[in-house]
């Protein structure tokens, strides 16, 4: 079975921390270590919470989710590089049906389903039956898929909080782009981008429907609705990163915006005039995110890693 590592990016949230890691300490395979990114400034609690769990500590001071999943590739020595945010508790078998996948050697990435996660209010942590993310069948994904642009760029895949890589992939792909993602304007998109990059570039990307990672997920309706506007929103300015970056893909980009554009249109109820005005104000902010985040025209714009760029506040 193949070394892996599982990397956590964190940042000033200690107590959700310590319930992953006791969570990926419990996990089925034999041969895994924890490495802890610390996003930000040295934080005492985070340090004990890794000491606890005998997690490796180091700190990434530049603050994005991006530029802390490269440091801690780049600090891995394993053959596998897992990745699961400090918020979400994998199922025990998660890490074992992730690298049963890399049987296949074409196979350069895996991904898996996230379930929601439900505090209770005595504080404890409940899984939740339902699915966020992700497909319910097994899929290979690769150059031989006609969708596979679609799929890669919008989630069809997989997402961040449930991926694995080969430690072999860091070698011949940059890595995740560090505009993109939490801690940048443009906070969200660059699973996706990793994923488009590596299709690409010809490799296979495999998802595994019984490799589950459980995620907090609101639960009322309101709540729920404003996280669709903010992912919107992410997908907005993703979008027009993705336009100005990848002028080859343009054409396909802008029929996939148009079927989609369709389909929303004639699925919408009546009477939703006051939710087509809060999506409008979404998107809106999302054109603003990534203006905001263009370099100076002085700058290189096709700089990837160690670009300074403007940054919030929101962890991880």
């Amino acid at each position: 079975m193949p070394s892996c590592e599982v990397v956590v990016c964190t940042r000033n949230r200690p107590s959700q921390l310590n319930d992953c890691l006791r969570a990926v300490r419990s996990l089925c395979y034999p041969n895994c270590g924890i490495l802890v990114v610390d996003n930000g400034e040295e934080n005492v609690a985070t340090m004990k919470v890794c000491e606890r769990w005998s997690a490796q500590y180091i700190r990434e001071p530049r603050v994005g989710l991006s530029r802390a999943r490269n440091r801690g590739a780049q600090n891995c020595t394993s053959e596998i590089v897992a990745f699961i945010d400090d918020d979400a508790i994998p199922s025990q078998n998660w890490l074992c049906r992730l690298i049963q996948e890399f049987r296949d050697p074409n196979v350069i990435a895996t991904t898996g389903p996230i379930h929601p996660l439900i505090y209770t209010s005595q504080g404890e942590v409940r899984p939740h039956s339902g699915v966020i993310k992700g497909r319910i069948d097994r899929r290979v994904f690769d150059l031989s898929d006609p969708d596979w642009f679609a799929k890669s760029n919008f989630g069809g895949i997989g997402d961040g909080s449930n991926m694995a890589f080969r430690r072999e992939a860091f070698k011949a792909w940059p890595g995740f782009h560090e505009s993109l993602g939490r801690g940048t304007v443009v906070h969200g998109g660059e699973e996706h981008y990793a994923f488009f990059e590596l299709i690409r570039l010809g490799q296979r990307i495999a998802f595994t429907p019984l490799a589950i990672v459980y995620h907090p997920f609101p639960d009322d309706p309101e709540s729920v609705r404003v996280k669709e506007l903010t992912d919107l929103c992410a997908a907005t300015a993703y979008m027009c990163f993705f336009f100005v970056q990848q002028p080859q893909y343009r054409i396909a980009l802008v029929r996939f915006l148009l079927r989609a554009a369709v389909r929303r249109i004639v699925g919408r109820p009546k009477d939703a005039a006051n939710s087509f005005g809060r999506e409008l104000k979404s998107v809106f902010t999302g054109l603003m995110q990534y203006f905001r985040s263009r370099p100076p025209r002085s700058g290189n714009s096709s700089i990837r890693h160690g670009k300074e760029t403007q940054y919030d506040e929101q962890s991880h």
